[in-house]
Formats: structure tokens, sequence, C-alpha cells
């Protein structure tokens, strides 16, 4: 598979000849798994090709990696140990004084290194399938062997048990890694899995960026250059105007719709939230994921439930369960430049399920509320309603007969990074 890479994107050119000339994505540099584990950070640069019709391209290896402590992650298999809920349920009914949600963060923090130890006593996954399918083939050498054998015929039935249980713990544990969501069931999809978490990690590493000044970041020094980029793209505070918001809206809620809207949460209510956030969604600043809460809701789902509430009664959110972890997400195919990057921020559970009971109780109301202009982010409309319009509107623009028309093309690529 194609390393990282940056500089040019098309990396062959045929000369033009008047107004012709072609452009094409030709010289690749490519590398398998073994190489990617061991030259972790490897990448290359397309530079410019200037009166040659190829681009040159420089490989650079990285002499060495720091091994970083790696922090606490919730993996869904640990669900399936035998002990899990042993060990949330003793760790749960310590006590902790304090307001609710402060109760949840500190158990939570409690459970990190006993669960990392559950983790622990399950060995490394990939190793396991290894040793158990070379167990299973020797016991199936043994029984061909001899096949009278009662004995070796319970040991293999207890090894391909032990074997098949082995399989589906790995392909679990890649699936959560690899985020692939269209794949919900099937064989043994292991090595699949494995070729998309290496490809995940390529990709989600940044060895070498490009500043807008053209300045090129190299390993360590690429956080700075995201840093003083965001630093100035997302602006600074200034003044601001009052605004008179009167008779802003020309619809609104009628008396019964808002107090719908602001009556008591249930339990009801907030589990049926929880239950709908997917398992392997990427976790916030505290690593655990929806999986956890929702295998562990008969030990903590009252915890969770009051300290939901307790946001709803007072208004304020603990800063432990508000902040995020800031992740950048390419916008382009090749990202080699600090602009070609959004970011996003990957929250906590517990803030995911306030803002989805918040967004369940808006949406029925948004059809009426939001102008049949927006057609997107809506139920029950398609963004690609409004190019089916625009279509239809600009099909005649051509034509020279009829009242005078014009139509603008507004380029709003900053309003998806920015509101400032």
């Amino acid at each position: 598979m194609d390393v990282q890479s940056t500089g040019l994107q098309f990396t062959w050119n045929q000369k033009p000849k008047g107004m012709d000339g072609i452009l094409k994505k030709l010289d690749r540099v490519m590398a398998n798994l073994e190489f990617r584990d061991a030259f972790v950070g490897a990448h290359a640069i397309f530079k410019t090709y200037r009166i040659s019709d190829h681009s040159p391209s420089v490989f650079s290896i990285p002499t060495l990696v720091k091994a970083k402590p790696r922090p606490f992650k919730f993996f869904n298999v640990v669900t399936q140990h035998d002990r899990f809920k042993d060990v949330v349920s003793k760790e749960w009914a310590q006590h902790i004084s304090g307001f609710h949600m402060f109760q949840v963060v500190k158990k939570l923090k409690c459970l990190k290194k006993p669960i990392r130890k559950l983790m622990y006593e399950k060995g490394n996954l990939h190793e396991n399938v290894i040793r158990l399918r070379a167990k299973l083939d020797q016991l199936q050498i043994d029984l061909d062997m001899d096949p009278g054998n009662v004995r070796l015929r319970e040991d293999e039935a207890e090894a391909v048990l032990a074997f098949n249980e082995a399989l589906v713990i790995e392909e679990r544990f890649l699936k959560q890694k690899a985020k692939i969501e269209w794949l919900k069931e099937g064989d043994s999809n292991s090595t699949y899995f494995h070729k998309a978490v290496k490809s995940r990690i390529s990709r989600s590493r940044i060895d070498v960026v490009t500043d807008n000044m053209g300045v090129v970041f190299h390993n360590d020094d690429v956080a700075k250059a995201f840093i003083s980029h965001y630093e100035v793209f997302f602006g600074q505070p200034g003044t601001t105007l009052a605004f008179n918001c009167h008779n802003l809206f020309s619809t609104s809620l009628s008396a019964n719709e808002a107090l719908d809207m602001v009556h008591p949460i249930s339990s009801q209510e907030v589990k049926e939230a929880m239950f709908l956030m997917g398992n392997d969604k990427s976790p916030g600043p505290d690593r655990f994921t929806a999986a956890f809460f929702k295998s562990a809701w008969d030990i903590a789902g009252s915890d969770v439930y009051r300290a939901v509430c307790e946001f709803f009664i007072n208004g304020k959110l603990l800063r432990e369960l508000s902040h995020t972890t800031i992740a950048l997400i390419p916008k382009v195919h090749s990202p080699a430049r600090v602009n070609d990057y959004r970011s996003i921020s990957c929250c906590n559970v517990l803030f995911k399920c306030i803002s989805k009971i918040i967004a369940n109780r808006i949406k029925e109301s948004l059809k009426r509320l939001i102008s049949p202009n927006q057609s997107a982010f809506v139920p029950g409309r398609s963004i690609s309603h409004n190019i089916l319009v625009t279509q239809e509107i600009m099909h005649n623009y051509h034509l020279d007969r009829g009242v005078p028309r014009c139509a603008f093309k507004v380029d709003i690529l900053k309003a998806y990074d920015t509101v400032d």
C-alpha cells in the first residue's frame, strides 16, 4: 500500500503543446505491512519536476522513533471477560462524596487499572490465535494417526472451541481499531481488519507538513506548525455590537411544544440515548466507549442517570466531562499543508449522551421551525433536493431570450472550519 506522501499530487506530465497537456499520478512509493511495522514514520516527498516529465521522489526513513507510553483505552472485548461485571461492581461500589457527575468521573478513573489488568490476563490476542492454531493442528495430526483415541477426540473438541473463541475475540478487537462501520458480520475478517488498522495508523501519522508560508516541518516540529496555524485561523476575541433580534423569527414553538422540550429527564430517555450510540466510535479523553456503559448498565446506569439529570437541573457540566480530544481529519486525498486538515472534537460518552437527548427533543420541531431552503441536517430532507432545483433553474441560463439573469457561485470553504 502507499506510504504517506507529501508534495506534488501529480507526478508525471506531458509537456503542453499549445493549450493541451496531461498531468497524472503515475509514480508511487509503496510498502508492505512488515516494512511499515519496522520503519514507523517513513514517508515520501514528491518534489517539483522542473524541466523533466517525472517528479523526483525522496523517501525518508526515520533513524529513531521515540516509544511513547500508551494511554488507557477501553477495548470492547473486555466485556466478554468472565470477571468483567465482578470487577466493575467492586470498583463501582466505592463510596465517593460529591456531585453525581464527580462521582461517575472518579469511579471511571478508578476502573482503569483493574480493566487494564483484565486485558493483560487475556494475553496477546494475536499470539493466542497462533498458539491455539498450532495446538489444534497437532491434535488433528495425532487423531489422524490414532482415530480411536477417545481422549484425543475430547481434546480436539475443546481445542476447536478455544480456537473459535480466540478468533472471535481477535476479530472484535481489530474491528474496533479498524473503524470498519459497514461490515457487520460474516466469516473471520482478521486479516482484512489487521491491514485496515495498519493503514489507519499510517494515515494518522503526520511526519511532514507545510505551513501557509511554504515552510516545511518534520517530525516533532509538525505539532508546532498546527498550533501556530490554528491560533491565527480561529481568530482572536474582538469587539461585538448589540444585535437586535426583535421579530427576527417568523415561526416559533407553541406553548405546549415549549413545555414538552423542558419536561424532566426520564431514566428510559437516558438509556435510549446511550444505547443508540455505536460501540466502536472514537472515545473521548477518558477513553471509555459506549460499549462499557451498555455492558455495565445494570451496575452504573442509575449513577449515569443521576449525573445526566444533574446537568439538566443546574446547567453546569463538570470540566472532566467537557474535555475533548482534538483530531485532525484530511480534507483531501493527499494532505500536505496545514489547511488540508479540519479539526473535530472527540467527546466523552456522557457528553455525547447529553447532546443526543437534546437533539432527540428538538429534531421533531425542526421541520416546522427551519426554512425549507435549508435542506440538510433536517429529518426528511436531503441536500440533493437543492442540487436538483438548482439544475432545473439554470437549465436554460445559456439562452439569449427571456428576462436578464445571473448566478453567483459562492466559495464557502472556510464555513466548515470556523464560524468567525
